[in-house]
């Protein structure tokens, strides 16, 4: 009888731990989906397409970054996707959707009449 109650109690033990990695896996897949993504882009002028410097481009309102002389700037993401805001005097704001799964994205600025 003891051998057959030490024989559940180890099975019983054993299902739990296996559960228990289950559950880890799980939860291991769900914060690689929440990691950071870096997201590149460029910001041209529509019209002639040279690079503009110095545009912000917001993500929320605790990150801003702006774009370097050649127009290129680099923004994390947390979201599967999210709505940058880029600005800069003398040219219409723009709103642009990206996603998390995107690497590059070319923003095209119009000049204000």
């Amino acid at each position: 009888m003891k051998k057959i109650l030490s024989v559940l109690i180890v099975s019983m033990l054993a299902l739990n731990l296996i559960a228990a990695n289950e559950d880890a896996k799980k939860e291991s897949a769900e914060t690689t989906s929440n990691m950071v993504s870096t997201i590149s882009g460029k910001v041209v002028d529509k019209t002639t397409g040279e690079a503009l410097a110095g545009v912000a481009v917001k993500l929320d309102e605790n990150t801003v970054v702006y774009t370097d002389f050649e127009g290129n700037f680099t923004i994390n993401l947390t979201q599967p996707k999210a709505k940058l805001c880029v600005s800069l005097i003398s040219y219409a704001p723009a709103e642009v959707e990206v996603k998390k799964s995107s690497k590059e994205v070319k923003i095209e600025l119009n000049t204000v009449e």
